[in-house]
């Protein structure tokens, strides 16, 4: 059970109401994160145009995208994070493989191209803090300095998400399976 309760709409002043519903708008609903962070209304519908953003925009195609922030799951040891994207790499066409070679640990390894590098990308920067020259000059030749910002924001964005998932102890929810090995 999570540490503290989802908020419901009519929790909400009317004001607040409104970042409910912009959430509701770009996301279908109300899940996982944002029913705990909409205890701060304002903050919950920062982090989804944000998050809104960063998903959906930007010239990185969307397997690629659900690539990084499984990645990016893994290296935190999100469960939910990775369950909810690993639903959603497969719809937009990742391959079993990559998603289980990304859960398991052991990617990049077996991955090639474009998956191998974004891989690679975010396991040093959550590894070891930081990017190497080669890596870093790498990413910048195949996505350009913008795509190479919104990279590592999409890495950001899900760190906080992730945070916010682990500090609530929210869990998987009924239909979700965890798929990082323990």
């Amino acid at each position: 059970m999570a540490r503290v309760p989802d908020v419901s709409r009519d929790q909400l002043s009317s004001e607040e109401q409104g970042y409910y519903d912009e959430i509701v708008e770009s996301r279908g609903g109300i899940r996982g994160p944002y029913g705990v962070m909409l205890q701060s209304p304002k903050l919950a519908a920062c982090v989804a145009a944000t998050g809104a953003y960063v998903r959906f925009e930007g010239d990185m195609d969307n397997a690629l995208r659900e690539v990084v922030v499984i990645a990016t799951a893994r290296e935190i040891k999100s469960q939910y994070e990775f369950s909810a994207h690993a639903r959603l790499a497969r719809a937009a066409g990742v391959s079993e493989d990559t998603i289980q070679r990304i859960a398991k640990g052991t990617a990049p390894d077996g991955l090639s191209g474009d998956e191998s590098l974004v891989v690679k990308y975010v396991q040093e920067l959550l590894r070891d803090h930081k990017i190497s020259d080669a890596t870093f000059g790498a990413v910048k030749d195949r996505f350009g300095v913008k795509g190479t910002v919104e990279l590592t924001g999409l890495i950001g964005h899900y760190l906080l998400v992730g945070q916010v998932l682990a500090a609530f102890a929210v869990e998987l929810t009924e239909g979700m399976v965890a798929e990082i090995p323990e």
